[in-house]
């Protein structure tokens, strides 16, 4: 480019960090770990699990998860589906979903491709003020809804939803509680235990962090509701097979790492520019 980039849309995606690069490219020569995980009869393969597992703990500190609750996927998208799928599959009974129509099109092509295979679907409107409330949830629930999915962060309008107010609701009709936290991951705190959350869809790419991975958190008492979707290996608990690629993994836990380091002042720091922006628009 023959100008300097002005970039500003880090809700499509962000740069990777310089030490998330550098992290991940000591997983990929002969003198670094590049080992099959998988591998547990030689050094190279031990090595590079136990890095696996290492990021596999970061990412779950992000979020006040176990890190035997975190499954990789290859990001939010297959997060979204192996999550709405997998339970579409286990679901012999209590085939009813409920989303809300601003939810990213990995949720809302999702429904449609499963309102194809028999589910039935109800999509929640936003109030006036572009949320959807714990009421308007409670009103969509039917006897037969066993899952509800919806977006933490709205990724157009950037909207908070309320989960915690949401997530007994869910509960007590007896439904599991999806969320997508693409766009909430390392920039909101999330406690999935406090929230009460039982999935929840991340992507690497959103936080610093390299593309193509990301993961899927599984509640433990949900993880029999939920079918494989990726089979041969029987890889990550057996929710999603395939081999892991360490250097991705590693990037998206030391992106996970540096958010957690990082969260509070950049919190401070972005309200301080969009007070600049917004005073500047209405002069």
């Amino acid at each position: 480019m023959a100008e300097k980039l002005h970039y500003f849309d880090y809700a499509a995606t962000t740069p990777a960090d310089p030490r998330v690069i550098a992290a991940m490219s000591e997983c990929l020569g002969m003198e670094g770990a590049f080992g099959n995980p998988a591998s547990s009869s030689h050094a190279a393969g031990t090595q590079a699990r136990s890095l696996v597992e290492a990021a596999r703990a970061q990412v779950a500190a992000l979020i006040g998860a176990h890190a035997d609750e975190i499954v990789w996927t290859s990001g939010a998208t297959e997060s979204n589906n192996l999550a709405l799928k997998g339970y579409a599959d286990n679901a012999a009974d209590r085939r009813h979903l409920i989303t809300s129509c601003l939810e990213h099109k990995a949720i809302l092509d999702t429904v449609a491709s499963l309102e194809k295979r028999g589910m039935t679907a109800s999509f929640v409107r936003p109030d006036a003020h572009g949320d959807i409330t714990p009421a308007a949830v409670q009103a969509a629930l039917r006897d037969d809804t066993g899952l509800v999915s919806l977006m933490l962060v709205n990724n157009e309008i950037g909207t908070l939803t309320d989960i915690a107010a949401i997530a007994p609701i869910v509960h007590a009709a007896g439904a599991l509680l999806h969320v997508d936290a693409a766009q909430a991951l390392g920039k909101t705190p999330i406690d999935v235990n406090a929230l009460g959350i039982d999935l929840l869809s991340m992507s690497a790419h959103k936080v610093y962090g390299p593309k193509g991975i990301g993961a899927l958190y599984v509640r433990r008492e949900a993880a029999a509701r939920i079918a494989a979707q990726m089979h041969g290996g029987g890889h990550e608990r057996g929710l999603r097979s395939g081999t892991l690629a360490t250097h991705q993994i590693v990037g998206m836990g030391t992106a996970c790492a540096l958010a957690a380091e990082r969260m509070d002042a950049d919190t401070q720091r972005i309200a301080q520019l969009a007070a600049r922006l917004l005073d500047g628009a209405l002069r």
